[in-house]
């Protein structure tokens, strides 16, 4: 059986982000920085600058009033949301072509489906002490969302044979792509996706969710609780069949772990799933903004 960390370390040219992008993350990282020092950088690109007004001005932030410069939108958004913005509209912009048998499109509406209900989760359950998500940023599972299967990307487009037979294996069975790759690849695409966030310098929360998403009871105590609501968010997009992403089993079995981890009861799960719909076409505004 074929290393997930093996074929990592085996790809020369692994996917970086652009310089410019970065130097803007570590900016919006240092509690020093200031927002002169991210205008200097983000200025330099004014392509992103304009993407980034686009989508702080979607339906999607539903803000009142119209935004006109990267100050004004950190003023009100934070540096947090702005870095979940630029992330987006970077990485969706590198891993945007297409493969016949697999829809990039359908694998980038699902994979923003699953940040929006991660964002919404997170937000849902922050008064639940229980739930352990008060302490947990909501663009931290935006991010951790939109990349939870960023290694199904690698993998088409540096082992395509392995992956085509991953796809043809989960088609075949009637299984999820998760289920699939255990049978050609040690550790899968989650693996691959903990390596490039690592790469990518991504905060530790983002790496481990994407490292632990299929094993939720695995994953370290202390991001225990965003691993879980990255789980039920990929359920709740499956179940709603929104988007695609390589998954061929008609009933996903809900996430036990995470529901375990996130104290949901059949008192709050009502109440936590209702305004999905609503979430589900934000995300589709978003992904729409991302790629005009």
């Amino acid at each position: 059986m074929k290393d997930a960390e093996e074929l990592v370390k085996d790809i020369i040219d692994l996917p970086t982000l652009p310089q410019v992008i970065t130097t803007l993350m570590s900016l919006l990282d240092d509690p020093k920085s200031s927002v002169r020092d991210i205008n200097n950088v983000i200025g330099k690109d004014p392509a992103l600058v304009a993407k980034i007004l686009k989508l702080v001005n979607s339906a999607f932030y539903a803000i009142p009033t119209r935004i006109s410069s990267i100050s004004q939108a950190i003023a009100i958004l934070g540096f947090r949301t702005v870095k979940s913005i630029v992330v987006s509209a970077s990485i969706i912009g590198m891993f945007d072509s297409d493969n016949e048998d697999f829809s990039y499109k359908e694998f980038w509406v699902n994979s923003l489906g699953v940040a929006t209900i991660s964002r919404f989760i997170i937000l849902r359950l922050s008064e639940d002490p229980l739930s352990g998500c008060g302490a947990i940023h909501p663009d931290t599972g935006f991010v951790s969302g939109l990349l939870n299967g960023i290694g199904k990307m690698v993998l088409d487009q540096y082992a395509h044979e392995d992956f085509m037979k991953i796809l043809n294996l989960a088609k075949e069975g009637q299984v999820s792509f998760h289920e699939a790759e255990s049978k050609v690849f040690q550790g899968g695409h989650s693996a691959i996706g903990f390596w490039l966030a690592k790469n990518w310098n991504l905060s530790e929360e983002v790496q481990m969710a994407i490292r632990y998403q299929d094993s939720v009871e695995e994953c370290p105590p202390e991001v225990r609780s965003m691993t879980a609501v990255l789980a039920l968010a990929k359920y709740l997009c499956r179940l709603r069949q929104y988007g695609s992403s390589g998954d061929f089993d008609n009933k996903p079995a809900p996430p036990k772990a995470a529901v375990h981890v996130l104290a949901i009861t059949k008192d709050t799960l009502p109440t936590l799933t209702q305004g999905l719909a609503a979430e589900f076409e934000k995300a589709g505004a978003f992904l729409t903004m991302v790629r005009s």
